[in-house]
């Protein structure tokens, strides 16, 4: 600058006109600056400086609201990792959307059954012709034993031949089957998972070929599935469908893929055709049946947690938008506290979009330290699930994890909320008169009706939340104690249970699983600690199986729900009959419970009636009723009734699949190692499996259910909380605007008991809105609960109640502090700036 106006003064032989055709130095300056650096940027990097410095000098206002803010957003991230884990996890399958169960459905008993016959698989895969193929499958669970280790107990599924080119998937390793292979006389093949070859084999490059022993049987491994290809469901082995010409005998799962172009209408149209000429065609055994199709997700657990989750992620939502509301409300508070701030900003020259980005500069300043903290909440909540589920066997979805994801959808959420609670307050104030504010000394200008009005919106939007929330925590605590403090109606404590699977080529007989069961006994009562034992097809709170059986007396046959026993399962619980007595080894007979007496003989007595078994539609002796025993919980699942049920001997009907139970003096979990030891030494290649003792096994079932009470409880907690801030911090700013009127009233002769109702009035109002809105809207969401529930309605008045009752007491707990302060208004000091 100093050269060129030198070369001017010297082409001009003047410098004071050189100096007046140059210009003001200052403002080339700034031009040429403007020119070399980024001023937007600066002027983006004063306005964060300031936002900080602003909300450092309100220590209250930015502990509260970052506090508010880390809640919502550390929630809302912990709940996003879960539910990414959850819908992450596959079937093993590609494009699993295009595979389709065929199910049957019976339109008189309004039910579906999902598995289907080997004649009718062998008919639908001849006739449907919109599927690319049809394939089956039956789940197996087997023992494999070797010398390779200890036996073990894996996930087995028969499949159909073309079952892998249906679900296109390929070995890693070798082959999977062919046709010949499902054949009887066909040598015996075996496809590894690739987890069972890793940790059972040891990745060995040389297993195809080697034999390995499931279920006494040896089969020759054929293949190695490559990884995370476990379908269908967590599967460990693959072995070749057994067939069977019993049209009755449904134990296999159908699918079928859809082709890219396909509509599964026409699917469905076509299978509904087949099922009902299979039904015309086999009257016998497929009366009254029509087919259907379903996602084949559904057959996991994974369809029924996929929904929970869902629902978990909308409340943790609504959590975030309830800390959204209650922010944005201590801004317009903060906001009309800073109005003659702003309004001499504006008359200085600042434009309203420049105090909209300042106030929104500060918004988002808050809203990315709520998210860091939220961070922490996050790292915390997810410790907290994964310890509250350490009793599961760890599903491969449960690796939960903070990765890049994770983060990238916290930072979404905090920029996306300071827009949700920033902008109303910001646009409020840079929309004020500046004259106005300047007139009334800044005192009142922001707290005009439309103000109150949109604050006391924001409360009622935060208690209608609430109410959804509270509504669905209270529904799920009374879910999870009706589970937990159900009496099974025996004694639980000190049960060691442990599963065993007697194969069917080692005891085909039933001699030969009685003997076996007689020296497990023996084995069992000679270990340290054990005081009795016996086993049973089912524990208590294990569920049953069906058995068809004929009632003397009564005309034709009868489903009923079963438990097959030996003799030393009633003094094992002390399960004392109330008529009667119990069968013995010596004396077999049947034992009913009191609710199976009630339904079949009622106003009658039991014992001395005999009923017969039905086993492949042949009848078997008749057996009689030795005596009625108390009802036992055997299922926790939707209801809490005790059901009929029927104690069978194991002599009159020796199971496969049994549980072994064992009372002991000592913490079950000690002798688990023991009682293995001793199976062991009656045959060394029968695994056991699931032990436990019967405490955890019942905690474990209820897990589900306390689990998602306990997480709709910890957000209705933190809701109830911000909305109850939220509701102070409307009041205290009314009433602070409001002084002058309150002063006004007192010195007219009004009393604190006047000033106390005005106040709650205000407060209360839009609480009772709320509850008005909020109630129904609750009744309506709870409807998606009501698959599990137990115990307890969707419209149950006792918790909506007490719904009521806990939002009206944080109501009044928000309106009791500002209205005691608003009677203590001094009129003098009140009116004097008037």
């Amino acid at each position: 600058m100093r050269f060129h106006l030198e070369m001017k003064a010297d082409a001009t032989g003047r410098r004071d006109e050189a100096r007046r055709s140059f210009g003001n130095p200052t403002a080339v300056q700034e031009v040429l600056r403007e020119m070399w650096t980024f001023p937007s940027l600066e002027s983006w990097w004063r306005d964060i400086r300031y936002a900080v410095r602003s909300l450092a000098s309100a220590p209250g206002f930015t502990a509260v609201a970052v506090m508010a803010l880390a809640l919502g957003i550390g929630a809302n991230t912990a709940m996003f990792t879960i539910v990414k884990g959850v819908f992450s996890w596959h079937i093993g399958l590609e494009h699993s959307d295009r595979v389709l169960i065929i199910v049957n459905t019976n339109a008189d008993e309004h039910r579906i059954d999902w598995l289907q016959s080997y004649p009718d698989f062998r008919d639908y895969r001849a006739r449907v012709k919109s599927l690319e193929g049809v394939a089956a499958y039956a789940f197996v669970p087997s023992n494999v034993s070797d010398a390779t280790g200890l036996p073990e107990r894996f996930s087995n599924v028969q499949m159909s031949a073309n079952g892998f080119r249906v679900a296109e998937v390929k070995p890693a390793l070798g082959r999977d089957f062919v046709e010949a292979d499902e054949r009887p006389e066909a040598p015996l093949v075996l496809i590894l998972s690739h987890r069972v070859w890793q940790q059972r084999y040891g990745s060995d490059p040389n297993i195809l070929g080697k034999v390995v022993r499931v279920d006494e049987l040896p089969r020759e491994v054929i293949g190695v599935m490559p990884p995370d290809r476990r379908f269908p469901e967590e599967t460990d082995l693959w072995t070749p469908l057994q067939r069977s010409e019993k049209r009755d005998e449904r134990r296999l799962m159908m699918f079928g893929r859809i082709s890219l172009n396909g509509a599964i209408t026409q699917v469905r149209a076509e299978v509904d055709t087949i099922g009902r000429a299979l039904a015309a065609q086999y009257p016998g055994t497929n009366k009254g049946l029509s087919a259907d199709v379903r996602p084949i997700i559904e057959i996991t657990p994974m369809g029924k947690l996929r929904s929970i989750f869902t629902v978990l992620l909308a409340a943790v939502g609504f959590v975030l938008l309830i800390a959204c509301a209650d922010v944005a409300n201590m801004l317009l508070a903060r906001g009309a506290g800073r109005a003659r701030e702003m309004s001499i900003r504006m008359a200085i020259g600042a434009g309203k979009w420049r105090i909209l980005r300042q106030l929104m500069v500060e918004s988002v300043v808050l809203a990315i330290v709520g998210g860091l903290l939220g961070w922490l909440v996050a790292a915390v909540g997810l410790r907290w699930f994964e310890a509250s589920t350490t009793t599961l066997d760890r599903p491969v979805w449960l690796h939960l994890t903070l990765d890049p994801t994770a983060f990238a959808y916290m930072t979404a959420i905090s920029i996306g909320t300071a827009i949700l609670f920033g902008f109303a307050p910001a646009w409020r104030v840079s929309g004020m008169s500046v004259n106005s504010v300047l007139k009334d000394g800044g005192h009142g200008a922001l707290g005009g009706r439309m103000s109150q009005r949109l604050s006391s919106a924001l409360v009622l939007f935060q208690m209608m939340l609430c109410v959804v929330l509270l509504a669905a925590s209270g529904l799920m605590m009374r879910s999870a104690n009706r589970l937990t403090s159900e009496p099974v109606g025996v004694t639980t404590a000190n049960i060691l249970t442990a599963r065993i699977n007697l194969p069917q080529a080692k005891y085909g007989l039933p001699v030969s699983r009685i003997e076996f069961l007689r020296m497990a006994k023996t084995h069992l009562e000679a270990l340290p600690g054990v005081v009795k034992e016996a086993a049973a097809s089912h524990a208590p709170v294990g569920g049953w199986a069906e058995s068809e059986c004929q009632l003397q007396s009564k005309a034709g046959t009868q489903l009923v729900n079963s438990i097959i026993a030996t003799a030393d399962y009633f003094p094992l619980f002390s399960l004392k009959p109330v008529v009667g007595r119990t069968f013995t080894d010596d004396e077999p007979g049947i034992v009913i419970n009191e609710a199976f007496a009630a339904k079949y003989w009622p106003n009658e007595m039991p014992v001395g009636k005999r009923l017969r078994l039905m086993k492949d539609h042949v009848r078997q002796e008749w057996l009689t009723v030795t005596g009625v025993v108390p009802n036992v919980l055997q299922n926790f699942r939707a209801r809490l009734d005790r059901l009929p049920l029927m104690y069978l001997p194991y002599a009159q009907s020796p199971n496969h699949q049994m549980v072994l139970l064992a009372r002991t003096r000592v913490p079950p979990a000690t002798l688990a190692q023991g009682v293995r030891a001793e199976i062991q030494k009656i045959d060394q290649n029968l695994p056991l499996f699931l032990i436990r003792s019967l405490d955890s096994q019942i905690k474990e079932g209820h897990l589900e259910v306390t689990m998602l009470g306990s997480m709709c409880t910890v957000f209705a907690v933190i809701a109830l909380v911000l909305a109850t801030v939220g509701l102070y911090s409307v009041i205290a700013q009314s009433v602070n605007i409001r002084s002058q009127e309150i002063g006004l009233r007192m010195a007219m002769g009004g009393t604190q008991r006047d000033i106390l109702r005005l106040v709650f009035a205000q407060g209360m109002r839009p609480l009772f809105i709320g509850l008005l809105i909020g109630v129904p809207l609750a009744l309506a969401a709870m409807r998606i609960l009501s698959g599990t529930l137990v115990g307890v309605t969707p419209a149950d008045p006792a918790t909506f109640a007490a719904v009521i009752v806990v939002l009206v007491a944080a109501g009044v707990l928000g309106c009791v502090i500002p209205a005691r302060r608003a009677a203590r208004v001094d009129p003098v000091v009140a009116l004097r700036c008037q």
